[in-house]
């Protein structure tokens, strides 16, 4: 194995990056022996950690047992997973659950829900799903056209549908936007708690999701939580939208749910919201309630509760935002640090990628982010067993990457 292998690239002009060859803990190891330090749990996707062979043990031990089941069979595993939520994770009330392949599925689903929740209450002419600006909520074409990352979407507008948007933090223009568009014209309304990839954790006042909800609640407007990021104790609670006075009538995740070791998502909603699809139907994906994901992410949130990782977001997640700010927040390149949990956005003066590749030489990763009004940014969002002394490793080597990008730039801002 080579260091760059290019034969994975699916773009020829990609660079394809270190060769990962294993991990534990806070690290990926790579085939030349580097140990890099994952300053964004991969895809802001790894809660508990790399090298957890337990998790791995369930699902071979799934595969092992059975084979492929019809997605709407139950099954143990997802019988378990399913009542692990319900009990342990969702708010009260949330009792229905599909599952998915990941966060983009999950989303694209959610909207496919609004508008068949419409349909069965007789109202053919609401198909609209209310996005914010910026956002992003996965690269299906339903979830691109709901979303609001510039870059992502462009070149495809054609086939896009032009769902509104509204302000990430504007009461007032949301409450303009569905008297604009008509509110017998809309099917939901989809929010991030705390915007990720497009706004690099971007967070609204709660005057703001009081609004949101009550409009939501005046128009019967399915409120959408997308927790892809969010969700399963990225921000210190199970899910970010209990940070706020946000009261969604379905939830969706993805990423932390399977830990990073398998794909799977998940969308939740009330018995009332799902009844009314009797005799509808809601159409699965071929590897919905996969058997093996389902076994995985049951260990993997078990592992969470276990030893109290949500807390430890927390609680290690507060003392990772004061050392990146005390560290960070006067650094010429450095607009605004902001976030919580094990969830970071540091707004940048400079190219995102000339950070990332910096950081990356240094033996650190961190997530690219940033569109609109947030050009460019990096997300900070490491596994939650991350230690003290890992942490003051990640804000030293990002610290030095960022004293590197400055020189290069000749001791000026890039804009």
């Amino acid at each position: 194995m080579t260091e760059h292998d290019g034969r994975y690239a699916f773009v020829p002009t990609a660079d394809a990056g270190p060769t990962i060859v294993g991990g534990a803990g806070v690290f990926l190891h790579t085939a030349d022996g580097r140990r890099i330090l994952d300053g964004a749990a991969g895809a802001v996707v790894g809660n508990i950690g790399w090298g957890r062979a337990e998790v791995a043990d369930a699902a071979r031990e799934a595969m092992a047992s059975g084979g492929y089941v019809m997605p709407l069979w139950p099954t143990p595993h997802r019988l378990a997973l399913r009542d692990l939520l319900v009990e342990r994770w969702l708010p009260a009330g949330f009792t229905q659950v599909f599952f998915t392949s990941g966060g983009s599925e999950s989303t694209d689903s959610a909207l496919r829900l609004a508008r068949a929740y419409q349909l069965a209450k007789g109202r053919p002419s609401r198909w609209k799903v209310v996005g914010r600006h910026p956002s992003y909520h996965g690269m299906t074409l339903a979830t691109m056209a709901v979303a609001s990352h510039t870059t992502r979407q462009a070149g495809f507008e054609p086939l896009l549908l032009d769902f509104p948007k509204v302000p990430w933090d504007d009461p007032q223009g949301v409450l303009d936007a569905i008297e604009r568009e008509g509110p017998e014209t809309i099917a939901g309304f989809i929010a991030e708690p705390i915007t990720g990839a497009a706004g690099a954790c971007l967070t609204a006042s709660d005057d703001y999701w009081r609004t949101v909800t009550e409009v939501c609640r005046r128009h019967d407007i399915l409120l959408i939580a997308d927790e892809v990021m969010t969700g399963y104790g990225r921000t210190g609670l199970r899910f970010g939208h209990q940070h706020f006075p946000f009261e969604p009538d379905v939830i969706v995740g993805g990423k932390g749910l399977g830990g990073g070791y398998v794909p799977l998502g998940a969308v939740a909603t009330r018995e009332d919201i799902a009844q009314l699809l009797t005799g509808a139907g809601f159409m699965f994906f071929t590897f919905t309630g996969n058997d093996a994901s389902c076994a995985a992410a049951v260990t993997v949130l078990d592992i969470v509760e276990r030893e109290g990782l949500v807390d430890r977001a927390a609680v290690v997640g507060a003392a990772l935002g004061r050392r990146l700010r005390e560290t960070l927040a006067e650094h010429p390149l450095v607009s605004d640090v902001r976030g919580r949990g094990m969830f970071y956005g540091i707004e940048l003066r400079c190219n995102r990628d000339a950070v990332v590749a910096a950081a990356l030489a240094r033996d650190l990763w961190v997530y690219p982010a940033g569109s609109g009004p947030v050009p460019d940014a990096i997300l900070v969002a490491p596994p939650f067993v991350i230690s003290d002394d890992e942490v003051e490793q990640l804000v030293a080597r990002l610290g030095a990457a960022l004293r590197a990008v400055h020189a290069d730039a000749g001791g000026h801002s890039a804009r």
